[in-house]
């Protein structure tokens, strides 16, 4: 017990240092971030949502690299590591006077001292030993202080864990998001001339909130670097925003929302407010605002063509400075929606229109378009990721539950001849459950949602076969993979764990091979599920007719239908195949407790693809009603909108 309680105590070392590690920066040579890279952290460069997401991910891995390390300690020295002291210091291998029986689905152990919630193992029922997971509590905790960095660590492990926090950035976009949203904005203009503002309101102290004084200042900049700076069109726009932002949010003459997210950027706020005070002052000094004339008028002669180049050159540095002022200030907009610090506008009265607030408002929010408005923007695509994951993972948590206090009882005793303790059970099921259906739809999912955000997911309702069915094959044997590495790691653990752990290498190709055919095809069936869930996303995006079926629930019930005779399908024909893998060579058929066993693997299949689809499809219908109740409650006396099929 001692070092059960050292390798979790590990485990919480390496999930508390794990986030200060995650929000280290990747984007250190990226040109758009590279002058704001020590004000700006990863988590704040995406909403907190997306950041724990990402992070969640990176933890997992690192918690799976934790308790691999642990568990083959001696493989330490191959990879660069230390030589540790290690507790199991042999790979597993069966006992030669114990029988090898491999067993995958439901498999608890008769014997009370065994854990009851393992996939498969190779067990001795007579065999009596006392808890003890084979790891000593010096090499936990040396591992986890080598992963946090606490104690000296190897180039592999380090450059493993750099690759895995950089990939977890690209998924929650960091920084490609708010890098994006700030080039889309920079192609877009305030919609207002300084001089045109001028001339037209003189007396308009605050024409958009925007103090007179900056009006004059950005008049007079454009007359005198008219004929000095290459491009003075470029010049006008970036002195229109870099005004308008110092005014609207420098100076908080329009009013945000969220003011604790906003306390998280006060530092960046003043780094920038400085370098435009100081971009103001070199302007007023080169132009002579203030003065009634401007220094570069007119260049005295031809004698003097390298002072006229010099002062050229001083205006085009000027004008750089000002282009990549307006470049991080388009950054600082983009990171204010995206914690929602700036939001669209409400719908006001008739008499607020008048007041300078709400129409700087609007000149704000319609120079952020669809950046505040995503949902109209052209190609966006909502992921429902984490909505479609927490209910897959809830209902099958709930449904393997189900099973294993009724019909699991009876597949139990098809396995072991005799009746199995109620606990023993569900822990068996529900671990079974999550291993086999969870991870394939979590991997899935994530590799959908991290395609629709660099916009390189095809939707497999709308594209042609031959552009989706390659990603779809990638996405297949990714999650495959993951569970199935998952599921054998851990059936190459408990095997050990049970029978001792002495073997050279003929054996554990032995074990590996007899583990894979045995447990691989079962990961399959969780990756025929997250393959329908992921094409019920992509028709929910493609609108859909078999989505907006009246009532509404035969939508559900019609898709439900659909998946649970496909996981019934998937679910008898993997269980057949590890059927026949655990056959000795003389064996000709499968006897009637295989073909019961087949029997319950499609029932339980398909209960589990009818109500993840069912609960699915319901939470997306559901999302659309309460949109088309909000949109003819925000419209009273119109006619409601005919819905369409889907969102």
């Amino acid at each position: 017990m001692p070092n059960l309680v050292a390798l979790l105590f590990g485990a919480a070392i390496v999930l508390f240092y794990s986030y200060g590690r995650f929000n280290r920066v990747t984007y250190e040579g990226g040109r758009q971030m590279e002058r704001l890279v020590n004000l700006l952290s990863p988590d704040k460069l995406r909403a907190r949502r997306i950041v724990m997401h990402a992070y969640a991910c990176y933890a997992l891995i690192l918690l799976l690299i934790y308790f691999f390390l642990c568990a083959y300690a001696e493989l330490l020295p191959m990879l660069g590591g230390p030589d540790l002291a290690i507790g199991a210091s042999k790979l597993p291998i069966p006992a030669n006077d114990a029988p090898t029986a491999v067993i995958a689905g439901f498999a608890p152990s008769s014997d009370a001292a065994a854990i009851p919630w393992t996939l498969s193992s190779a067990v001795d029922p007579a065999a009596v030993r006392d808890f003890d997971i084979g790891i000593s509590a010096s090499v936990s905790l040396a591992i986890a202080l080598i992963m946090v960095g606490l104690a000296p660590t190897f180039p592999l492990l380090g450059n493993f864990e750099d690759w895995m926090r950089g990939a977890a950035h690209r998924l929650a976009g960091i920084p490609t998001h708010v890098i994006g949203a700030s080039e889309d904005l920079r192609r877009r203009d305030l919609g207002f001339s300084a001089a045109a503002e001028a001339d037209a309101a003189p007396t308009d102290k605050n024409r958009f909130l925007i103090p007179r004084s900056s009006w004059d200042r950005m008049a007079h900049y454009q007359a005198a670097a008219k004929d000095q700076v290459s491009e003075p069109e470029d010049f006008r726009l970036d002195l229109e925003l870099i005004f308008a932002i110092s005014a609207w949010i420098f100076d908080r003459k329009l009013k945000l929302a969220n003011a604790s997210a906003r306390e998280r950027f006060q530092q960046l706020e003043e780094a920038l407010h400085k370098r435009l005070d100081q971009l103001i002052v070199e302007l007023d000094d080169r132009s002579e605002y203030g003065s009634g004339g401007t220094k570069d008028a007119a260049v005295v002669g031809t004698g003097d063509a390298s002072l006229g180049e010099r002062k050229r050159a001083t205006w085009e540095r000027l004008a750089s400075d000002a282009d990549d002022l307006a470049d991080d200030l388009c950054i600082l907009l983009a990171l204010y929606v995206e914690h929602e610090i700036i939001i669209a506008s409400s719908t006001t009265s008739d008499e607020d229109n008048a007041h300078q607030q709400f129409v700087a408002k609007k000149k704000l929010d319609a120079f952020l378009g669809g950046l505040l408005h995503p949902h109209t923007a052209a190609g966006y695509r909502r992921s429902y990721a984490t909505t479609t994951a927490l209910w897959a993972l809830g209902v099958v948590l709930f449904v393997s539950l189900f099973w294993s206090l009724l019909p699991g009882r009876y597949e139990n005793e098809l396995v072991w001849g005799e009746p199995v303790d109620a606990y023993s059970r569900m822990l068996s099921c529900i671990f079974y459950a999550f291993n086999n259906y969870c991870i394939p739809m979590i991997v899935t999912l994530a590799l959908r949602d991290a395609g629709l955000q660099s916009r390189r997911w095809r939707n497999m309702r709308l594209a042609h076969w031959t552009l989706w069915l390659p990603q779809t094959v990638l996405v297949a044997f990714a999650s495959w993979a993951v569970a199935a590495t998952f599921v054998m790691g851990l059936q190459l653990w408990k095997t050990g764990f049970d029978t001792g752990w002495a073997a050279d290498s003929q054996s554990i190709w032995v074990i590996l091979r007899s583990s894979f055919e045995y447990n691989a095809p079962t990961a399959a069936r969780g990756v025929v599920l997250s393959l329908v869930v992921a094409f019920l996303l992509d028709a929910w995006s493609a609108r859909a007719l078999s989505l907006a079926l009246r009532p509404t629930y035969f939508s559900s019930l019609v898709w439900a239908l659909g998946s649970a005779i496909i996981m019934a399908f998937c679910g008898g024909l993997t269980r057949y195949f590890t059927a026949w893998s655990a056959k000795s060579a003389a064996t000709q058929s499968l006897d009637a407790i295989d073909r019961g066993l087949i029997v319950y693997s499609a029932l339980f299949s398909a209960l589990i693809g009818f109500f993840v689809v069912f609960c699915v499809t319901a939470v997306l219908l559901n999302q659309r009603s309460s949109s088309e109740r909000l949109r003819t409650a925000q419209v009273p006396g119109r006619a409601a909108p005919k819905p369409a099929p889907a969102e």
